[in-house]
């Protein structure tokens, strides 16, 4: 069954607007999840009423009193897990509604470097880090861990900025590209991890990155809009660093495994290292494109507050807006709560309904008792179903003198009786089944006798009579 674990606390609320509402934040995860329950939710109410009309059915098919197929588990877990997966859904649902709520609390957020830093939270150090200085293209790089003052100022020949930069990001985010200008050379195949091709990939798409920042700078708009217009420059761009990062690691790599082919061991490890290579590789496209996205939007988006006032985390208005929009969202999520289970309910109900009319109108024709009683007081009358059948001890086994031929009265207690009884025997020789006939009586009323004619091929000749079975054929 789907599962998905949310989170234990609403994220805080000094995390970046795009980490929690993006395209691959945590809204988006939180979307997903509550898909995929409200799917499982509907499936298992299918699988319940599915479950019902196949009981129905084999029911239906079975003949009296004979036995039929109940799909229990069906019928009674279909319900219960989509209930299960409704009350997901909606404990997800909350959520999402929480961590919305939380961006809009929060307020957005200036586009310029930060006059003063509040004093930040100790705990705080440790699970989001410091803002790092981000330099636009034609700037030069600072000194590690530089920051600019309160009263910095850039230098006024330097390129303008492009449209919405930011000069403070997180360390993660921050382009640190790669020259690309050449193959790059990352040395013995073997000396190569999967961390150290991960972080080249990343610093391969910085570059093309900082290409597209540069080019966002020269016509004075937003980089994301750059991005947007130039997918099909980006995409040749990621092939070809792909190319110079790959092209002689692997070629080193196929050389070192046809050098190792004289040790099982020493071969094994670098037919494994170079598979891993090649995962690297094919993976490549995919991380590149996402890292350009994830710079690009962190170079413009709006910076995260390092340090708020210390009443602003505790102030009321704050969760004002989250409770607000909880409550517009109660009734429409009750209401599809109430409709899925109710929906499970009557299935439920309509099933039970249906065994109790199919066991209602089976049970109805009835027995009549008095027939009944009659005929098990008979001792040459002997129950075959829901009929009573006796031998014709005349011509036996004799019929027109090329066939063997049999006959049987039949009686039924069927308070309805029966237009077409259908008896089926094997006529057997030495113990051996030679053959196997039916025929028919027609309108059997209760308490009649009626006589049935069974006639065998020609050339038949047994030594005995077996009654298989008698039934209605209504």
């Amino acid at each position: 069954m789907a599962h998905y674990a949310w989170p234990r606390r609403i994220t805080p609320w000094w995390l970046e607007r795009e980490y929690m509402v993006g395209d691959n934040g945590i809204v988006a995860e939180l979307e997903r999840a509550a898909r995929r329950f409200a799917v499982w939710a509907w499936i298992n109410v299918g699988i319940a009423v599915v479950g019902g009309f196949l009981t129905l059915a084999t029911y239906d098919a079975a003949s009296p009193g004979e036995s039929y197929v109940v799909f229990t588990g069906a019928i009674v877990f279909g319900p219960v897990f989509a209930i299960i997966n409704a009350v997901r859904y909606f404990r997800t649902r909350s959520h999402i509604d929480k961590v919305k709520a939380a961006v809009r609390s929060s307020g957005p957020a200036g586009r310029s470097v930060p006059d003063q830093a509040a004093p930040r939270p100790a705990d705080s150090y440790s699970r989001h880090p410091l803002l790092v200085f981000n330099p636009p293209p034609g700037w030069p790089r600072m000194p590690e861990g530089w920051r600019p003052g309160p009263d910095w100022e850039p230098d006024p020949f330097w390129p303008a900025r492009p449209h919405g930069w930011n000069l403070l990001v997180d360390p993660a985010l921050r382009m640190t590209p790669v020259d690309l200008s050449g193959d790059l050379h990352l040395g013995l195949p073997a000396a190569v991890t999967k961390g150290r091709l991960d972080e080249v990939a990343d610093r391969a798409a910085d570059a093309i990155a900082w290409q597209v920042c540069t080019a966002a700078g020269q016509r004075n708009e937003d980089p994301l809009t750059t991005l947007g217009t130039a997918r099909e420059h980006i995409r040749t761009a990621v092939q070809k660093a792909k190319e110079r990062i790959y092209s002689k690691l692997l070629a080193d790599a196929n050389t070192w495994v046809q050098e190792s082919q004289g040790s099982i061991h020493h071969w094994e490890a670098a037919l494994q290292h170079t598979r891993m290579i090649m995962e690297n590789r094919e993976a490549f496209d995919a991380r590149a494109h996402s890292r350009i996205n994830a710079v690009i939007s962190a170079a413009v988006a709006p910076p995260r507050q390092e340090a708020p006032a210390p009443a602003a985390a505790a102030a009321g208005p704050r969760v004002a807006p989250q409770r607000e929009h909880a409550a517009g969202k109660k009734k429409p999520d009750a209401a599809g709560l109430t409709l899925l289970v109710v929906s499970s309910i009557l299935g439920i109900l309509i099933i039970v309904s249906g065994v109790i009319s199919q066991n209602g109108s089976s049970a109805a024709p009835g027995i009549d008792p008095v027939v009944a009683a009659e005929l098990d007081g008979k001792t040459d009358w002997f129950p075959v179903g829901d009929f009573y059948a006796k031998w014709v001890p005349e011509s036996q086994y004799t019929c027109n003198g090329t066939a063997a031929c049999v006959e049987l009265s039949v009686q039924t207690p069927l308070s309805e009786g029966c237009m077409k009884v259908n008896a089926v025997v094997d006529m057997l020789q030495n113990g051996t089944v030679v053959g196997t006939y039916h025929g028919n009586a027609y309108n059997v009323l209760v308490g009649e006798e009626r006589k049935l004619h069974i006639e065998a091929f020609p050339g038949v000749e047994p030594d005995e009579v077996s009654l298989n079975r008698l039934t209605c054929l209504d």
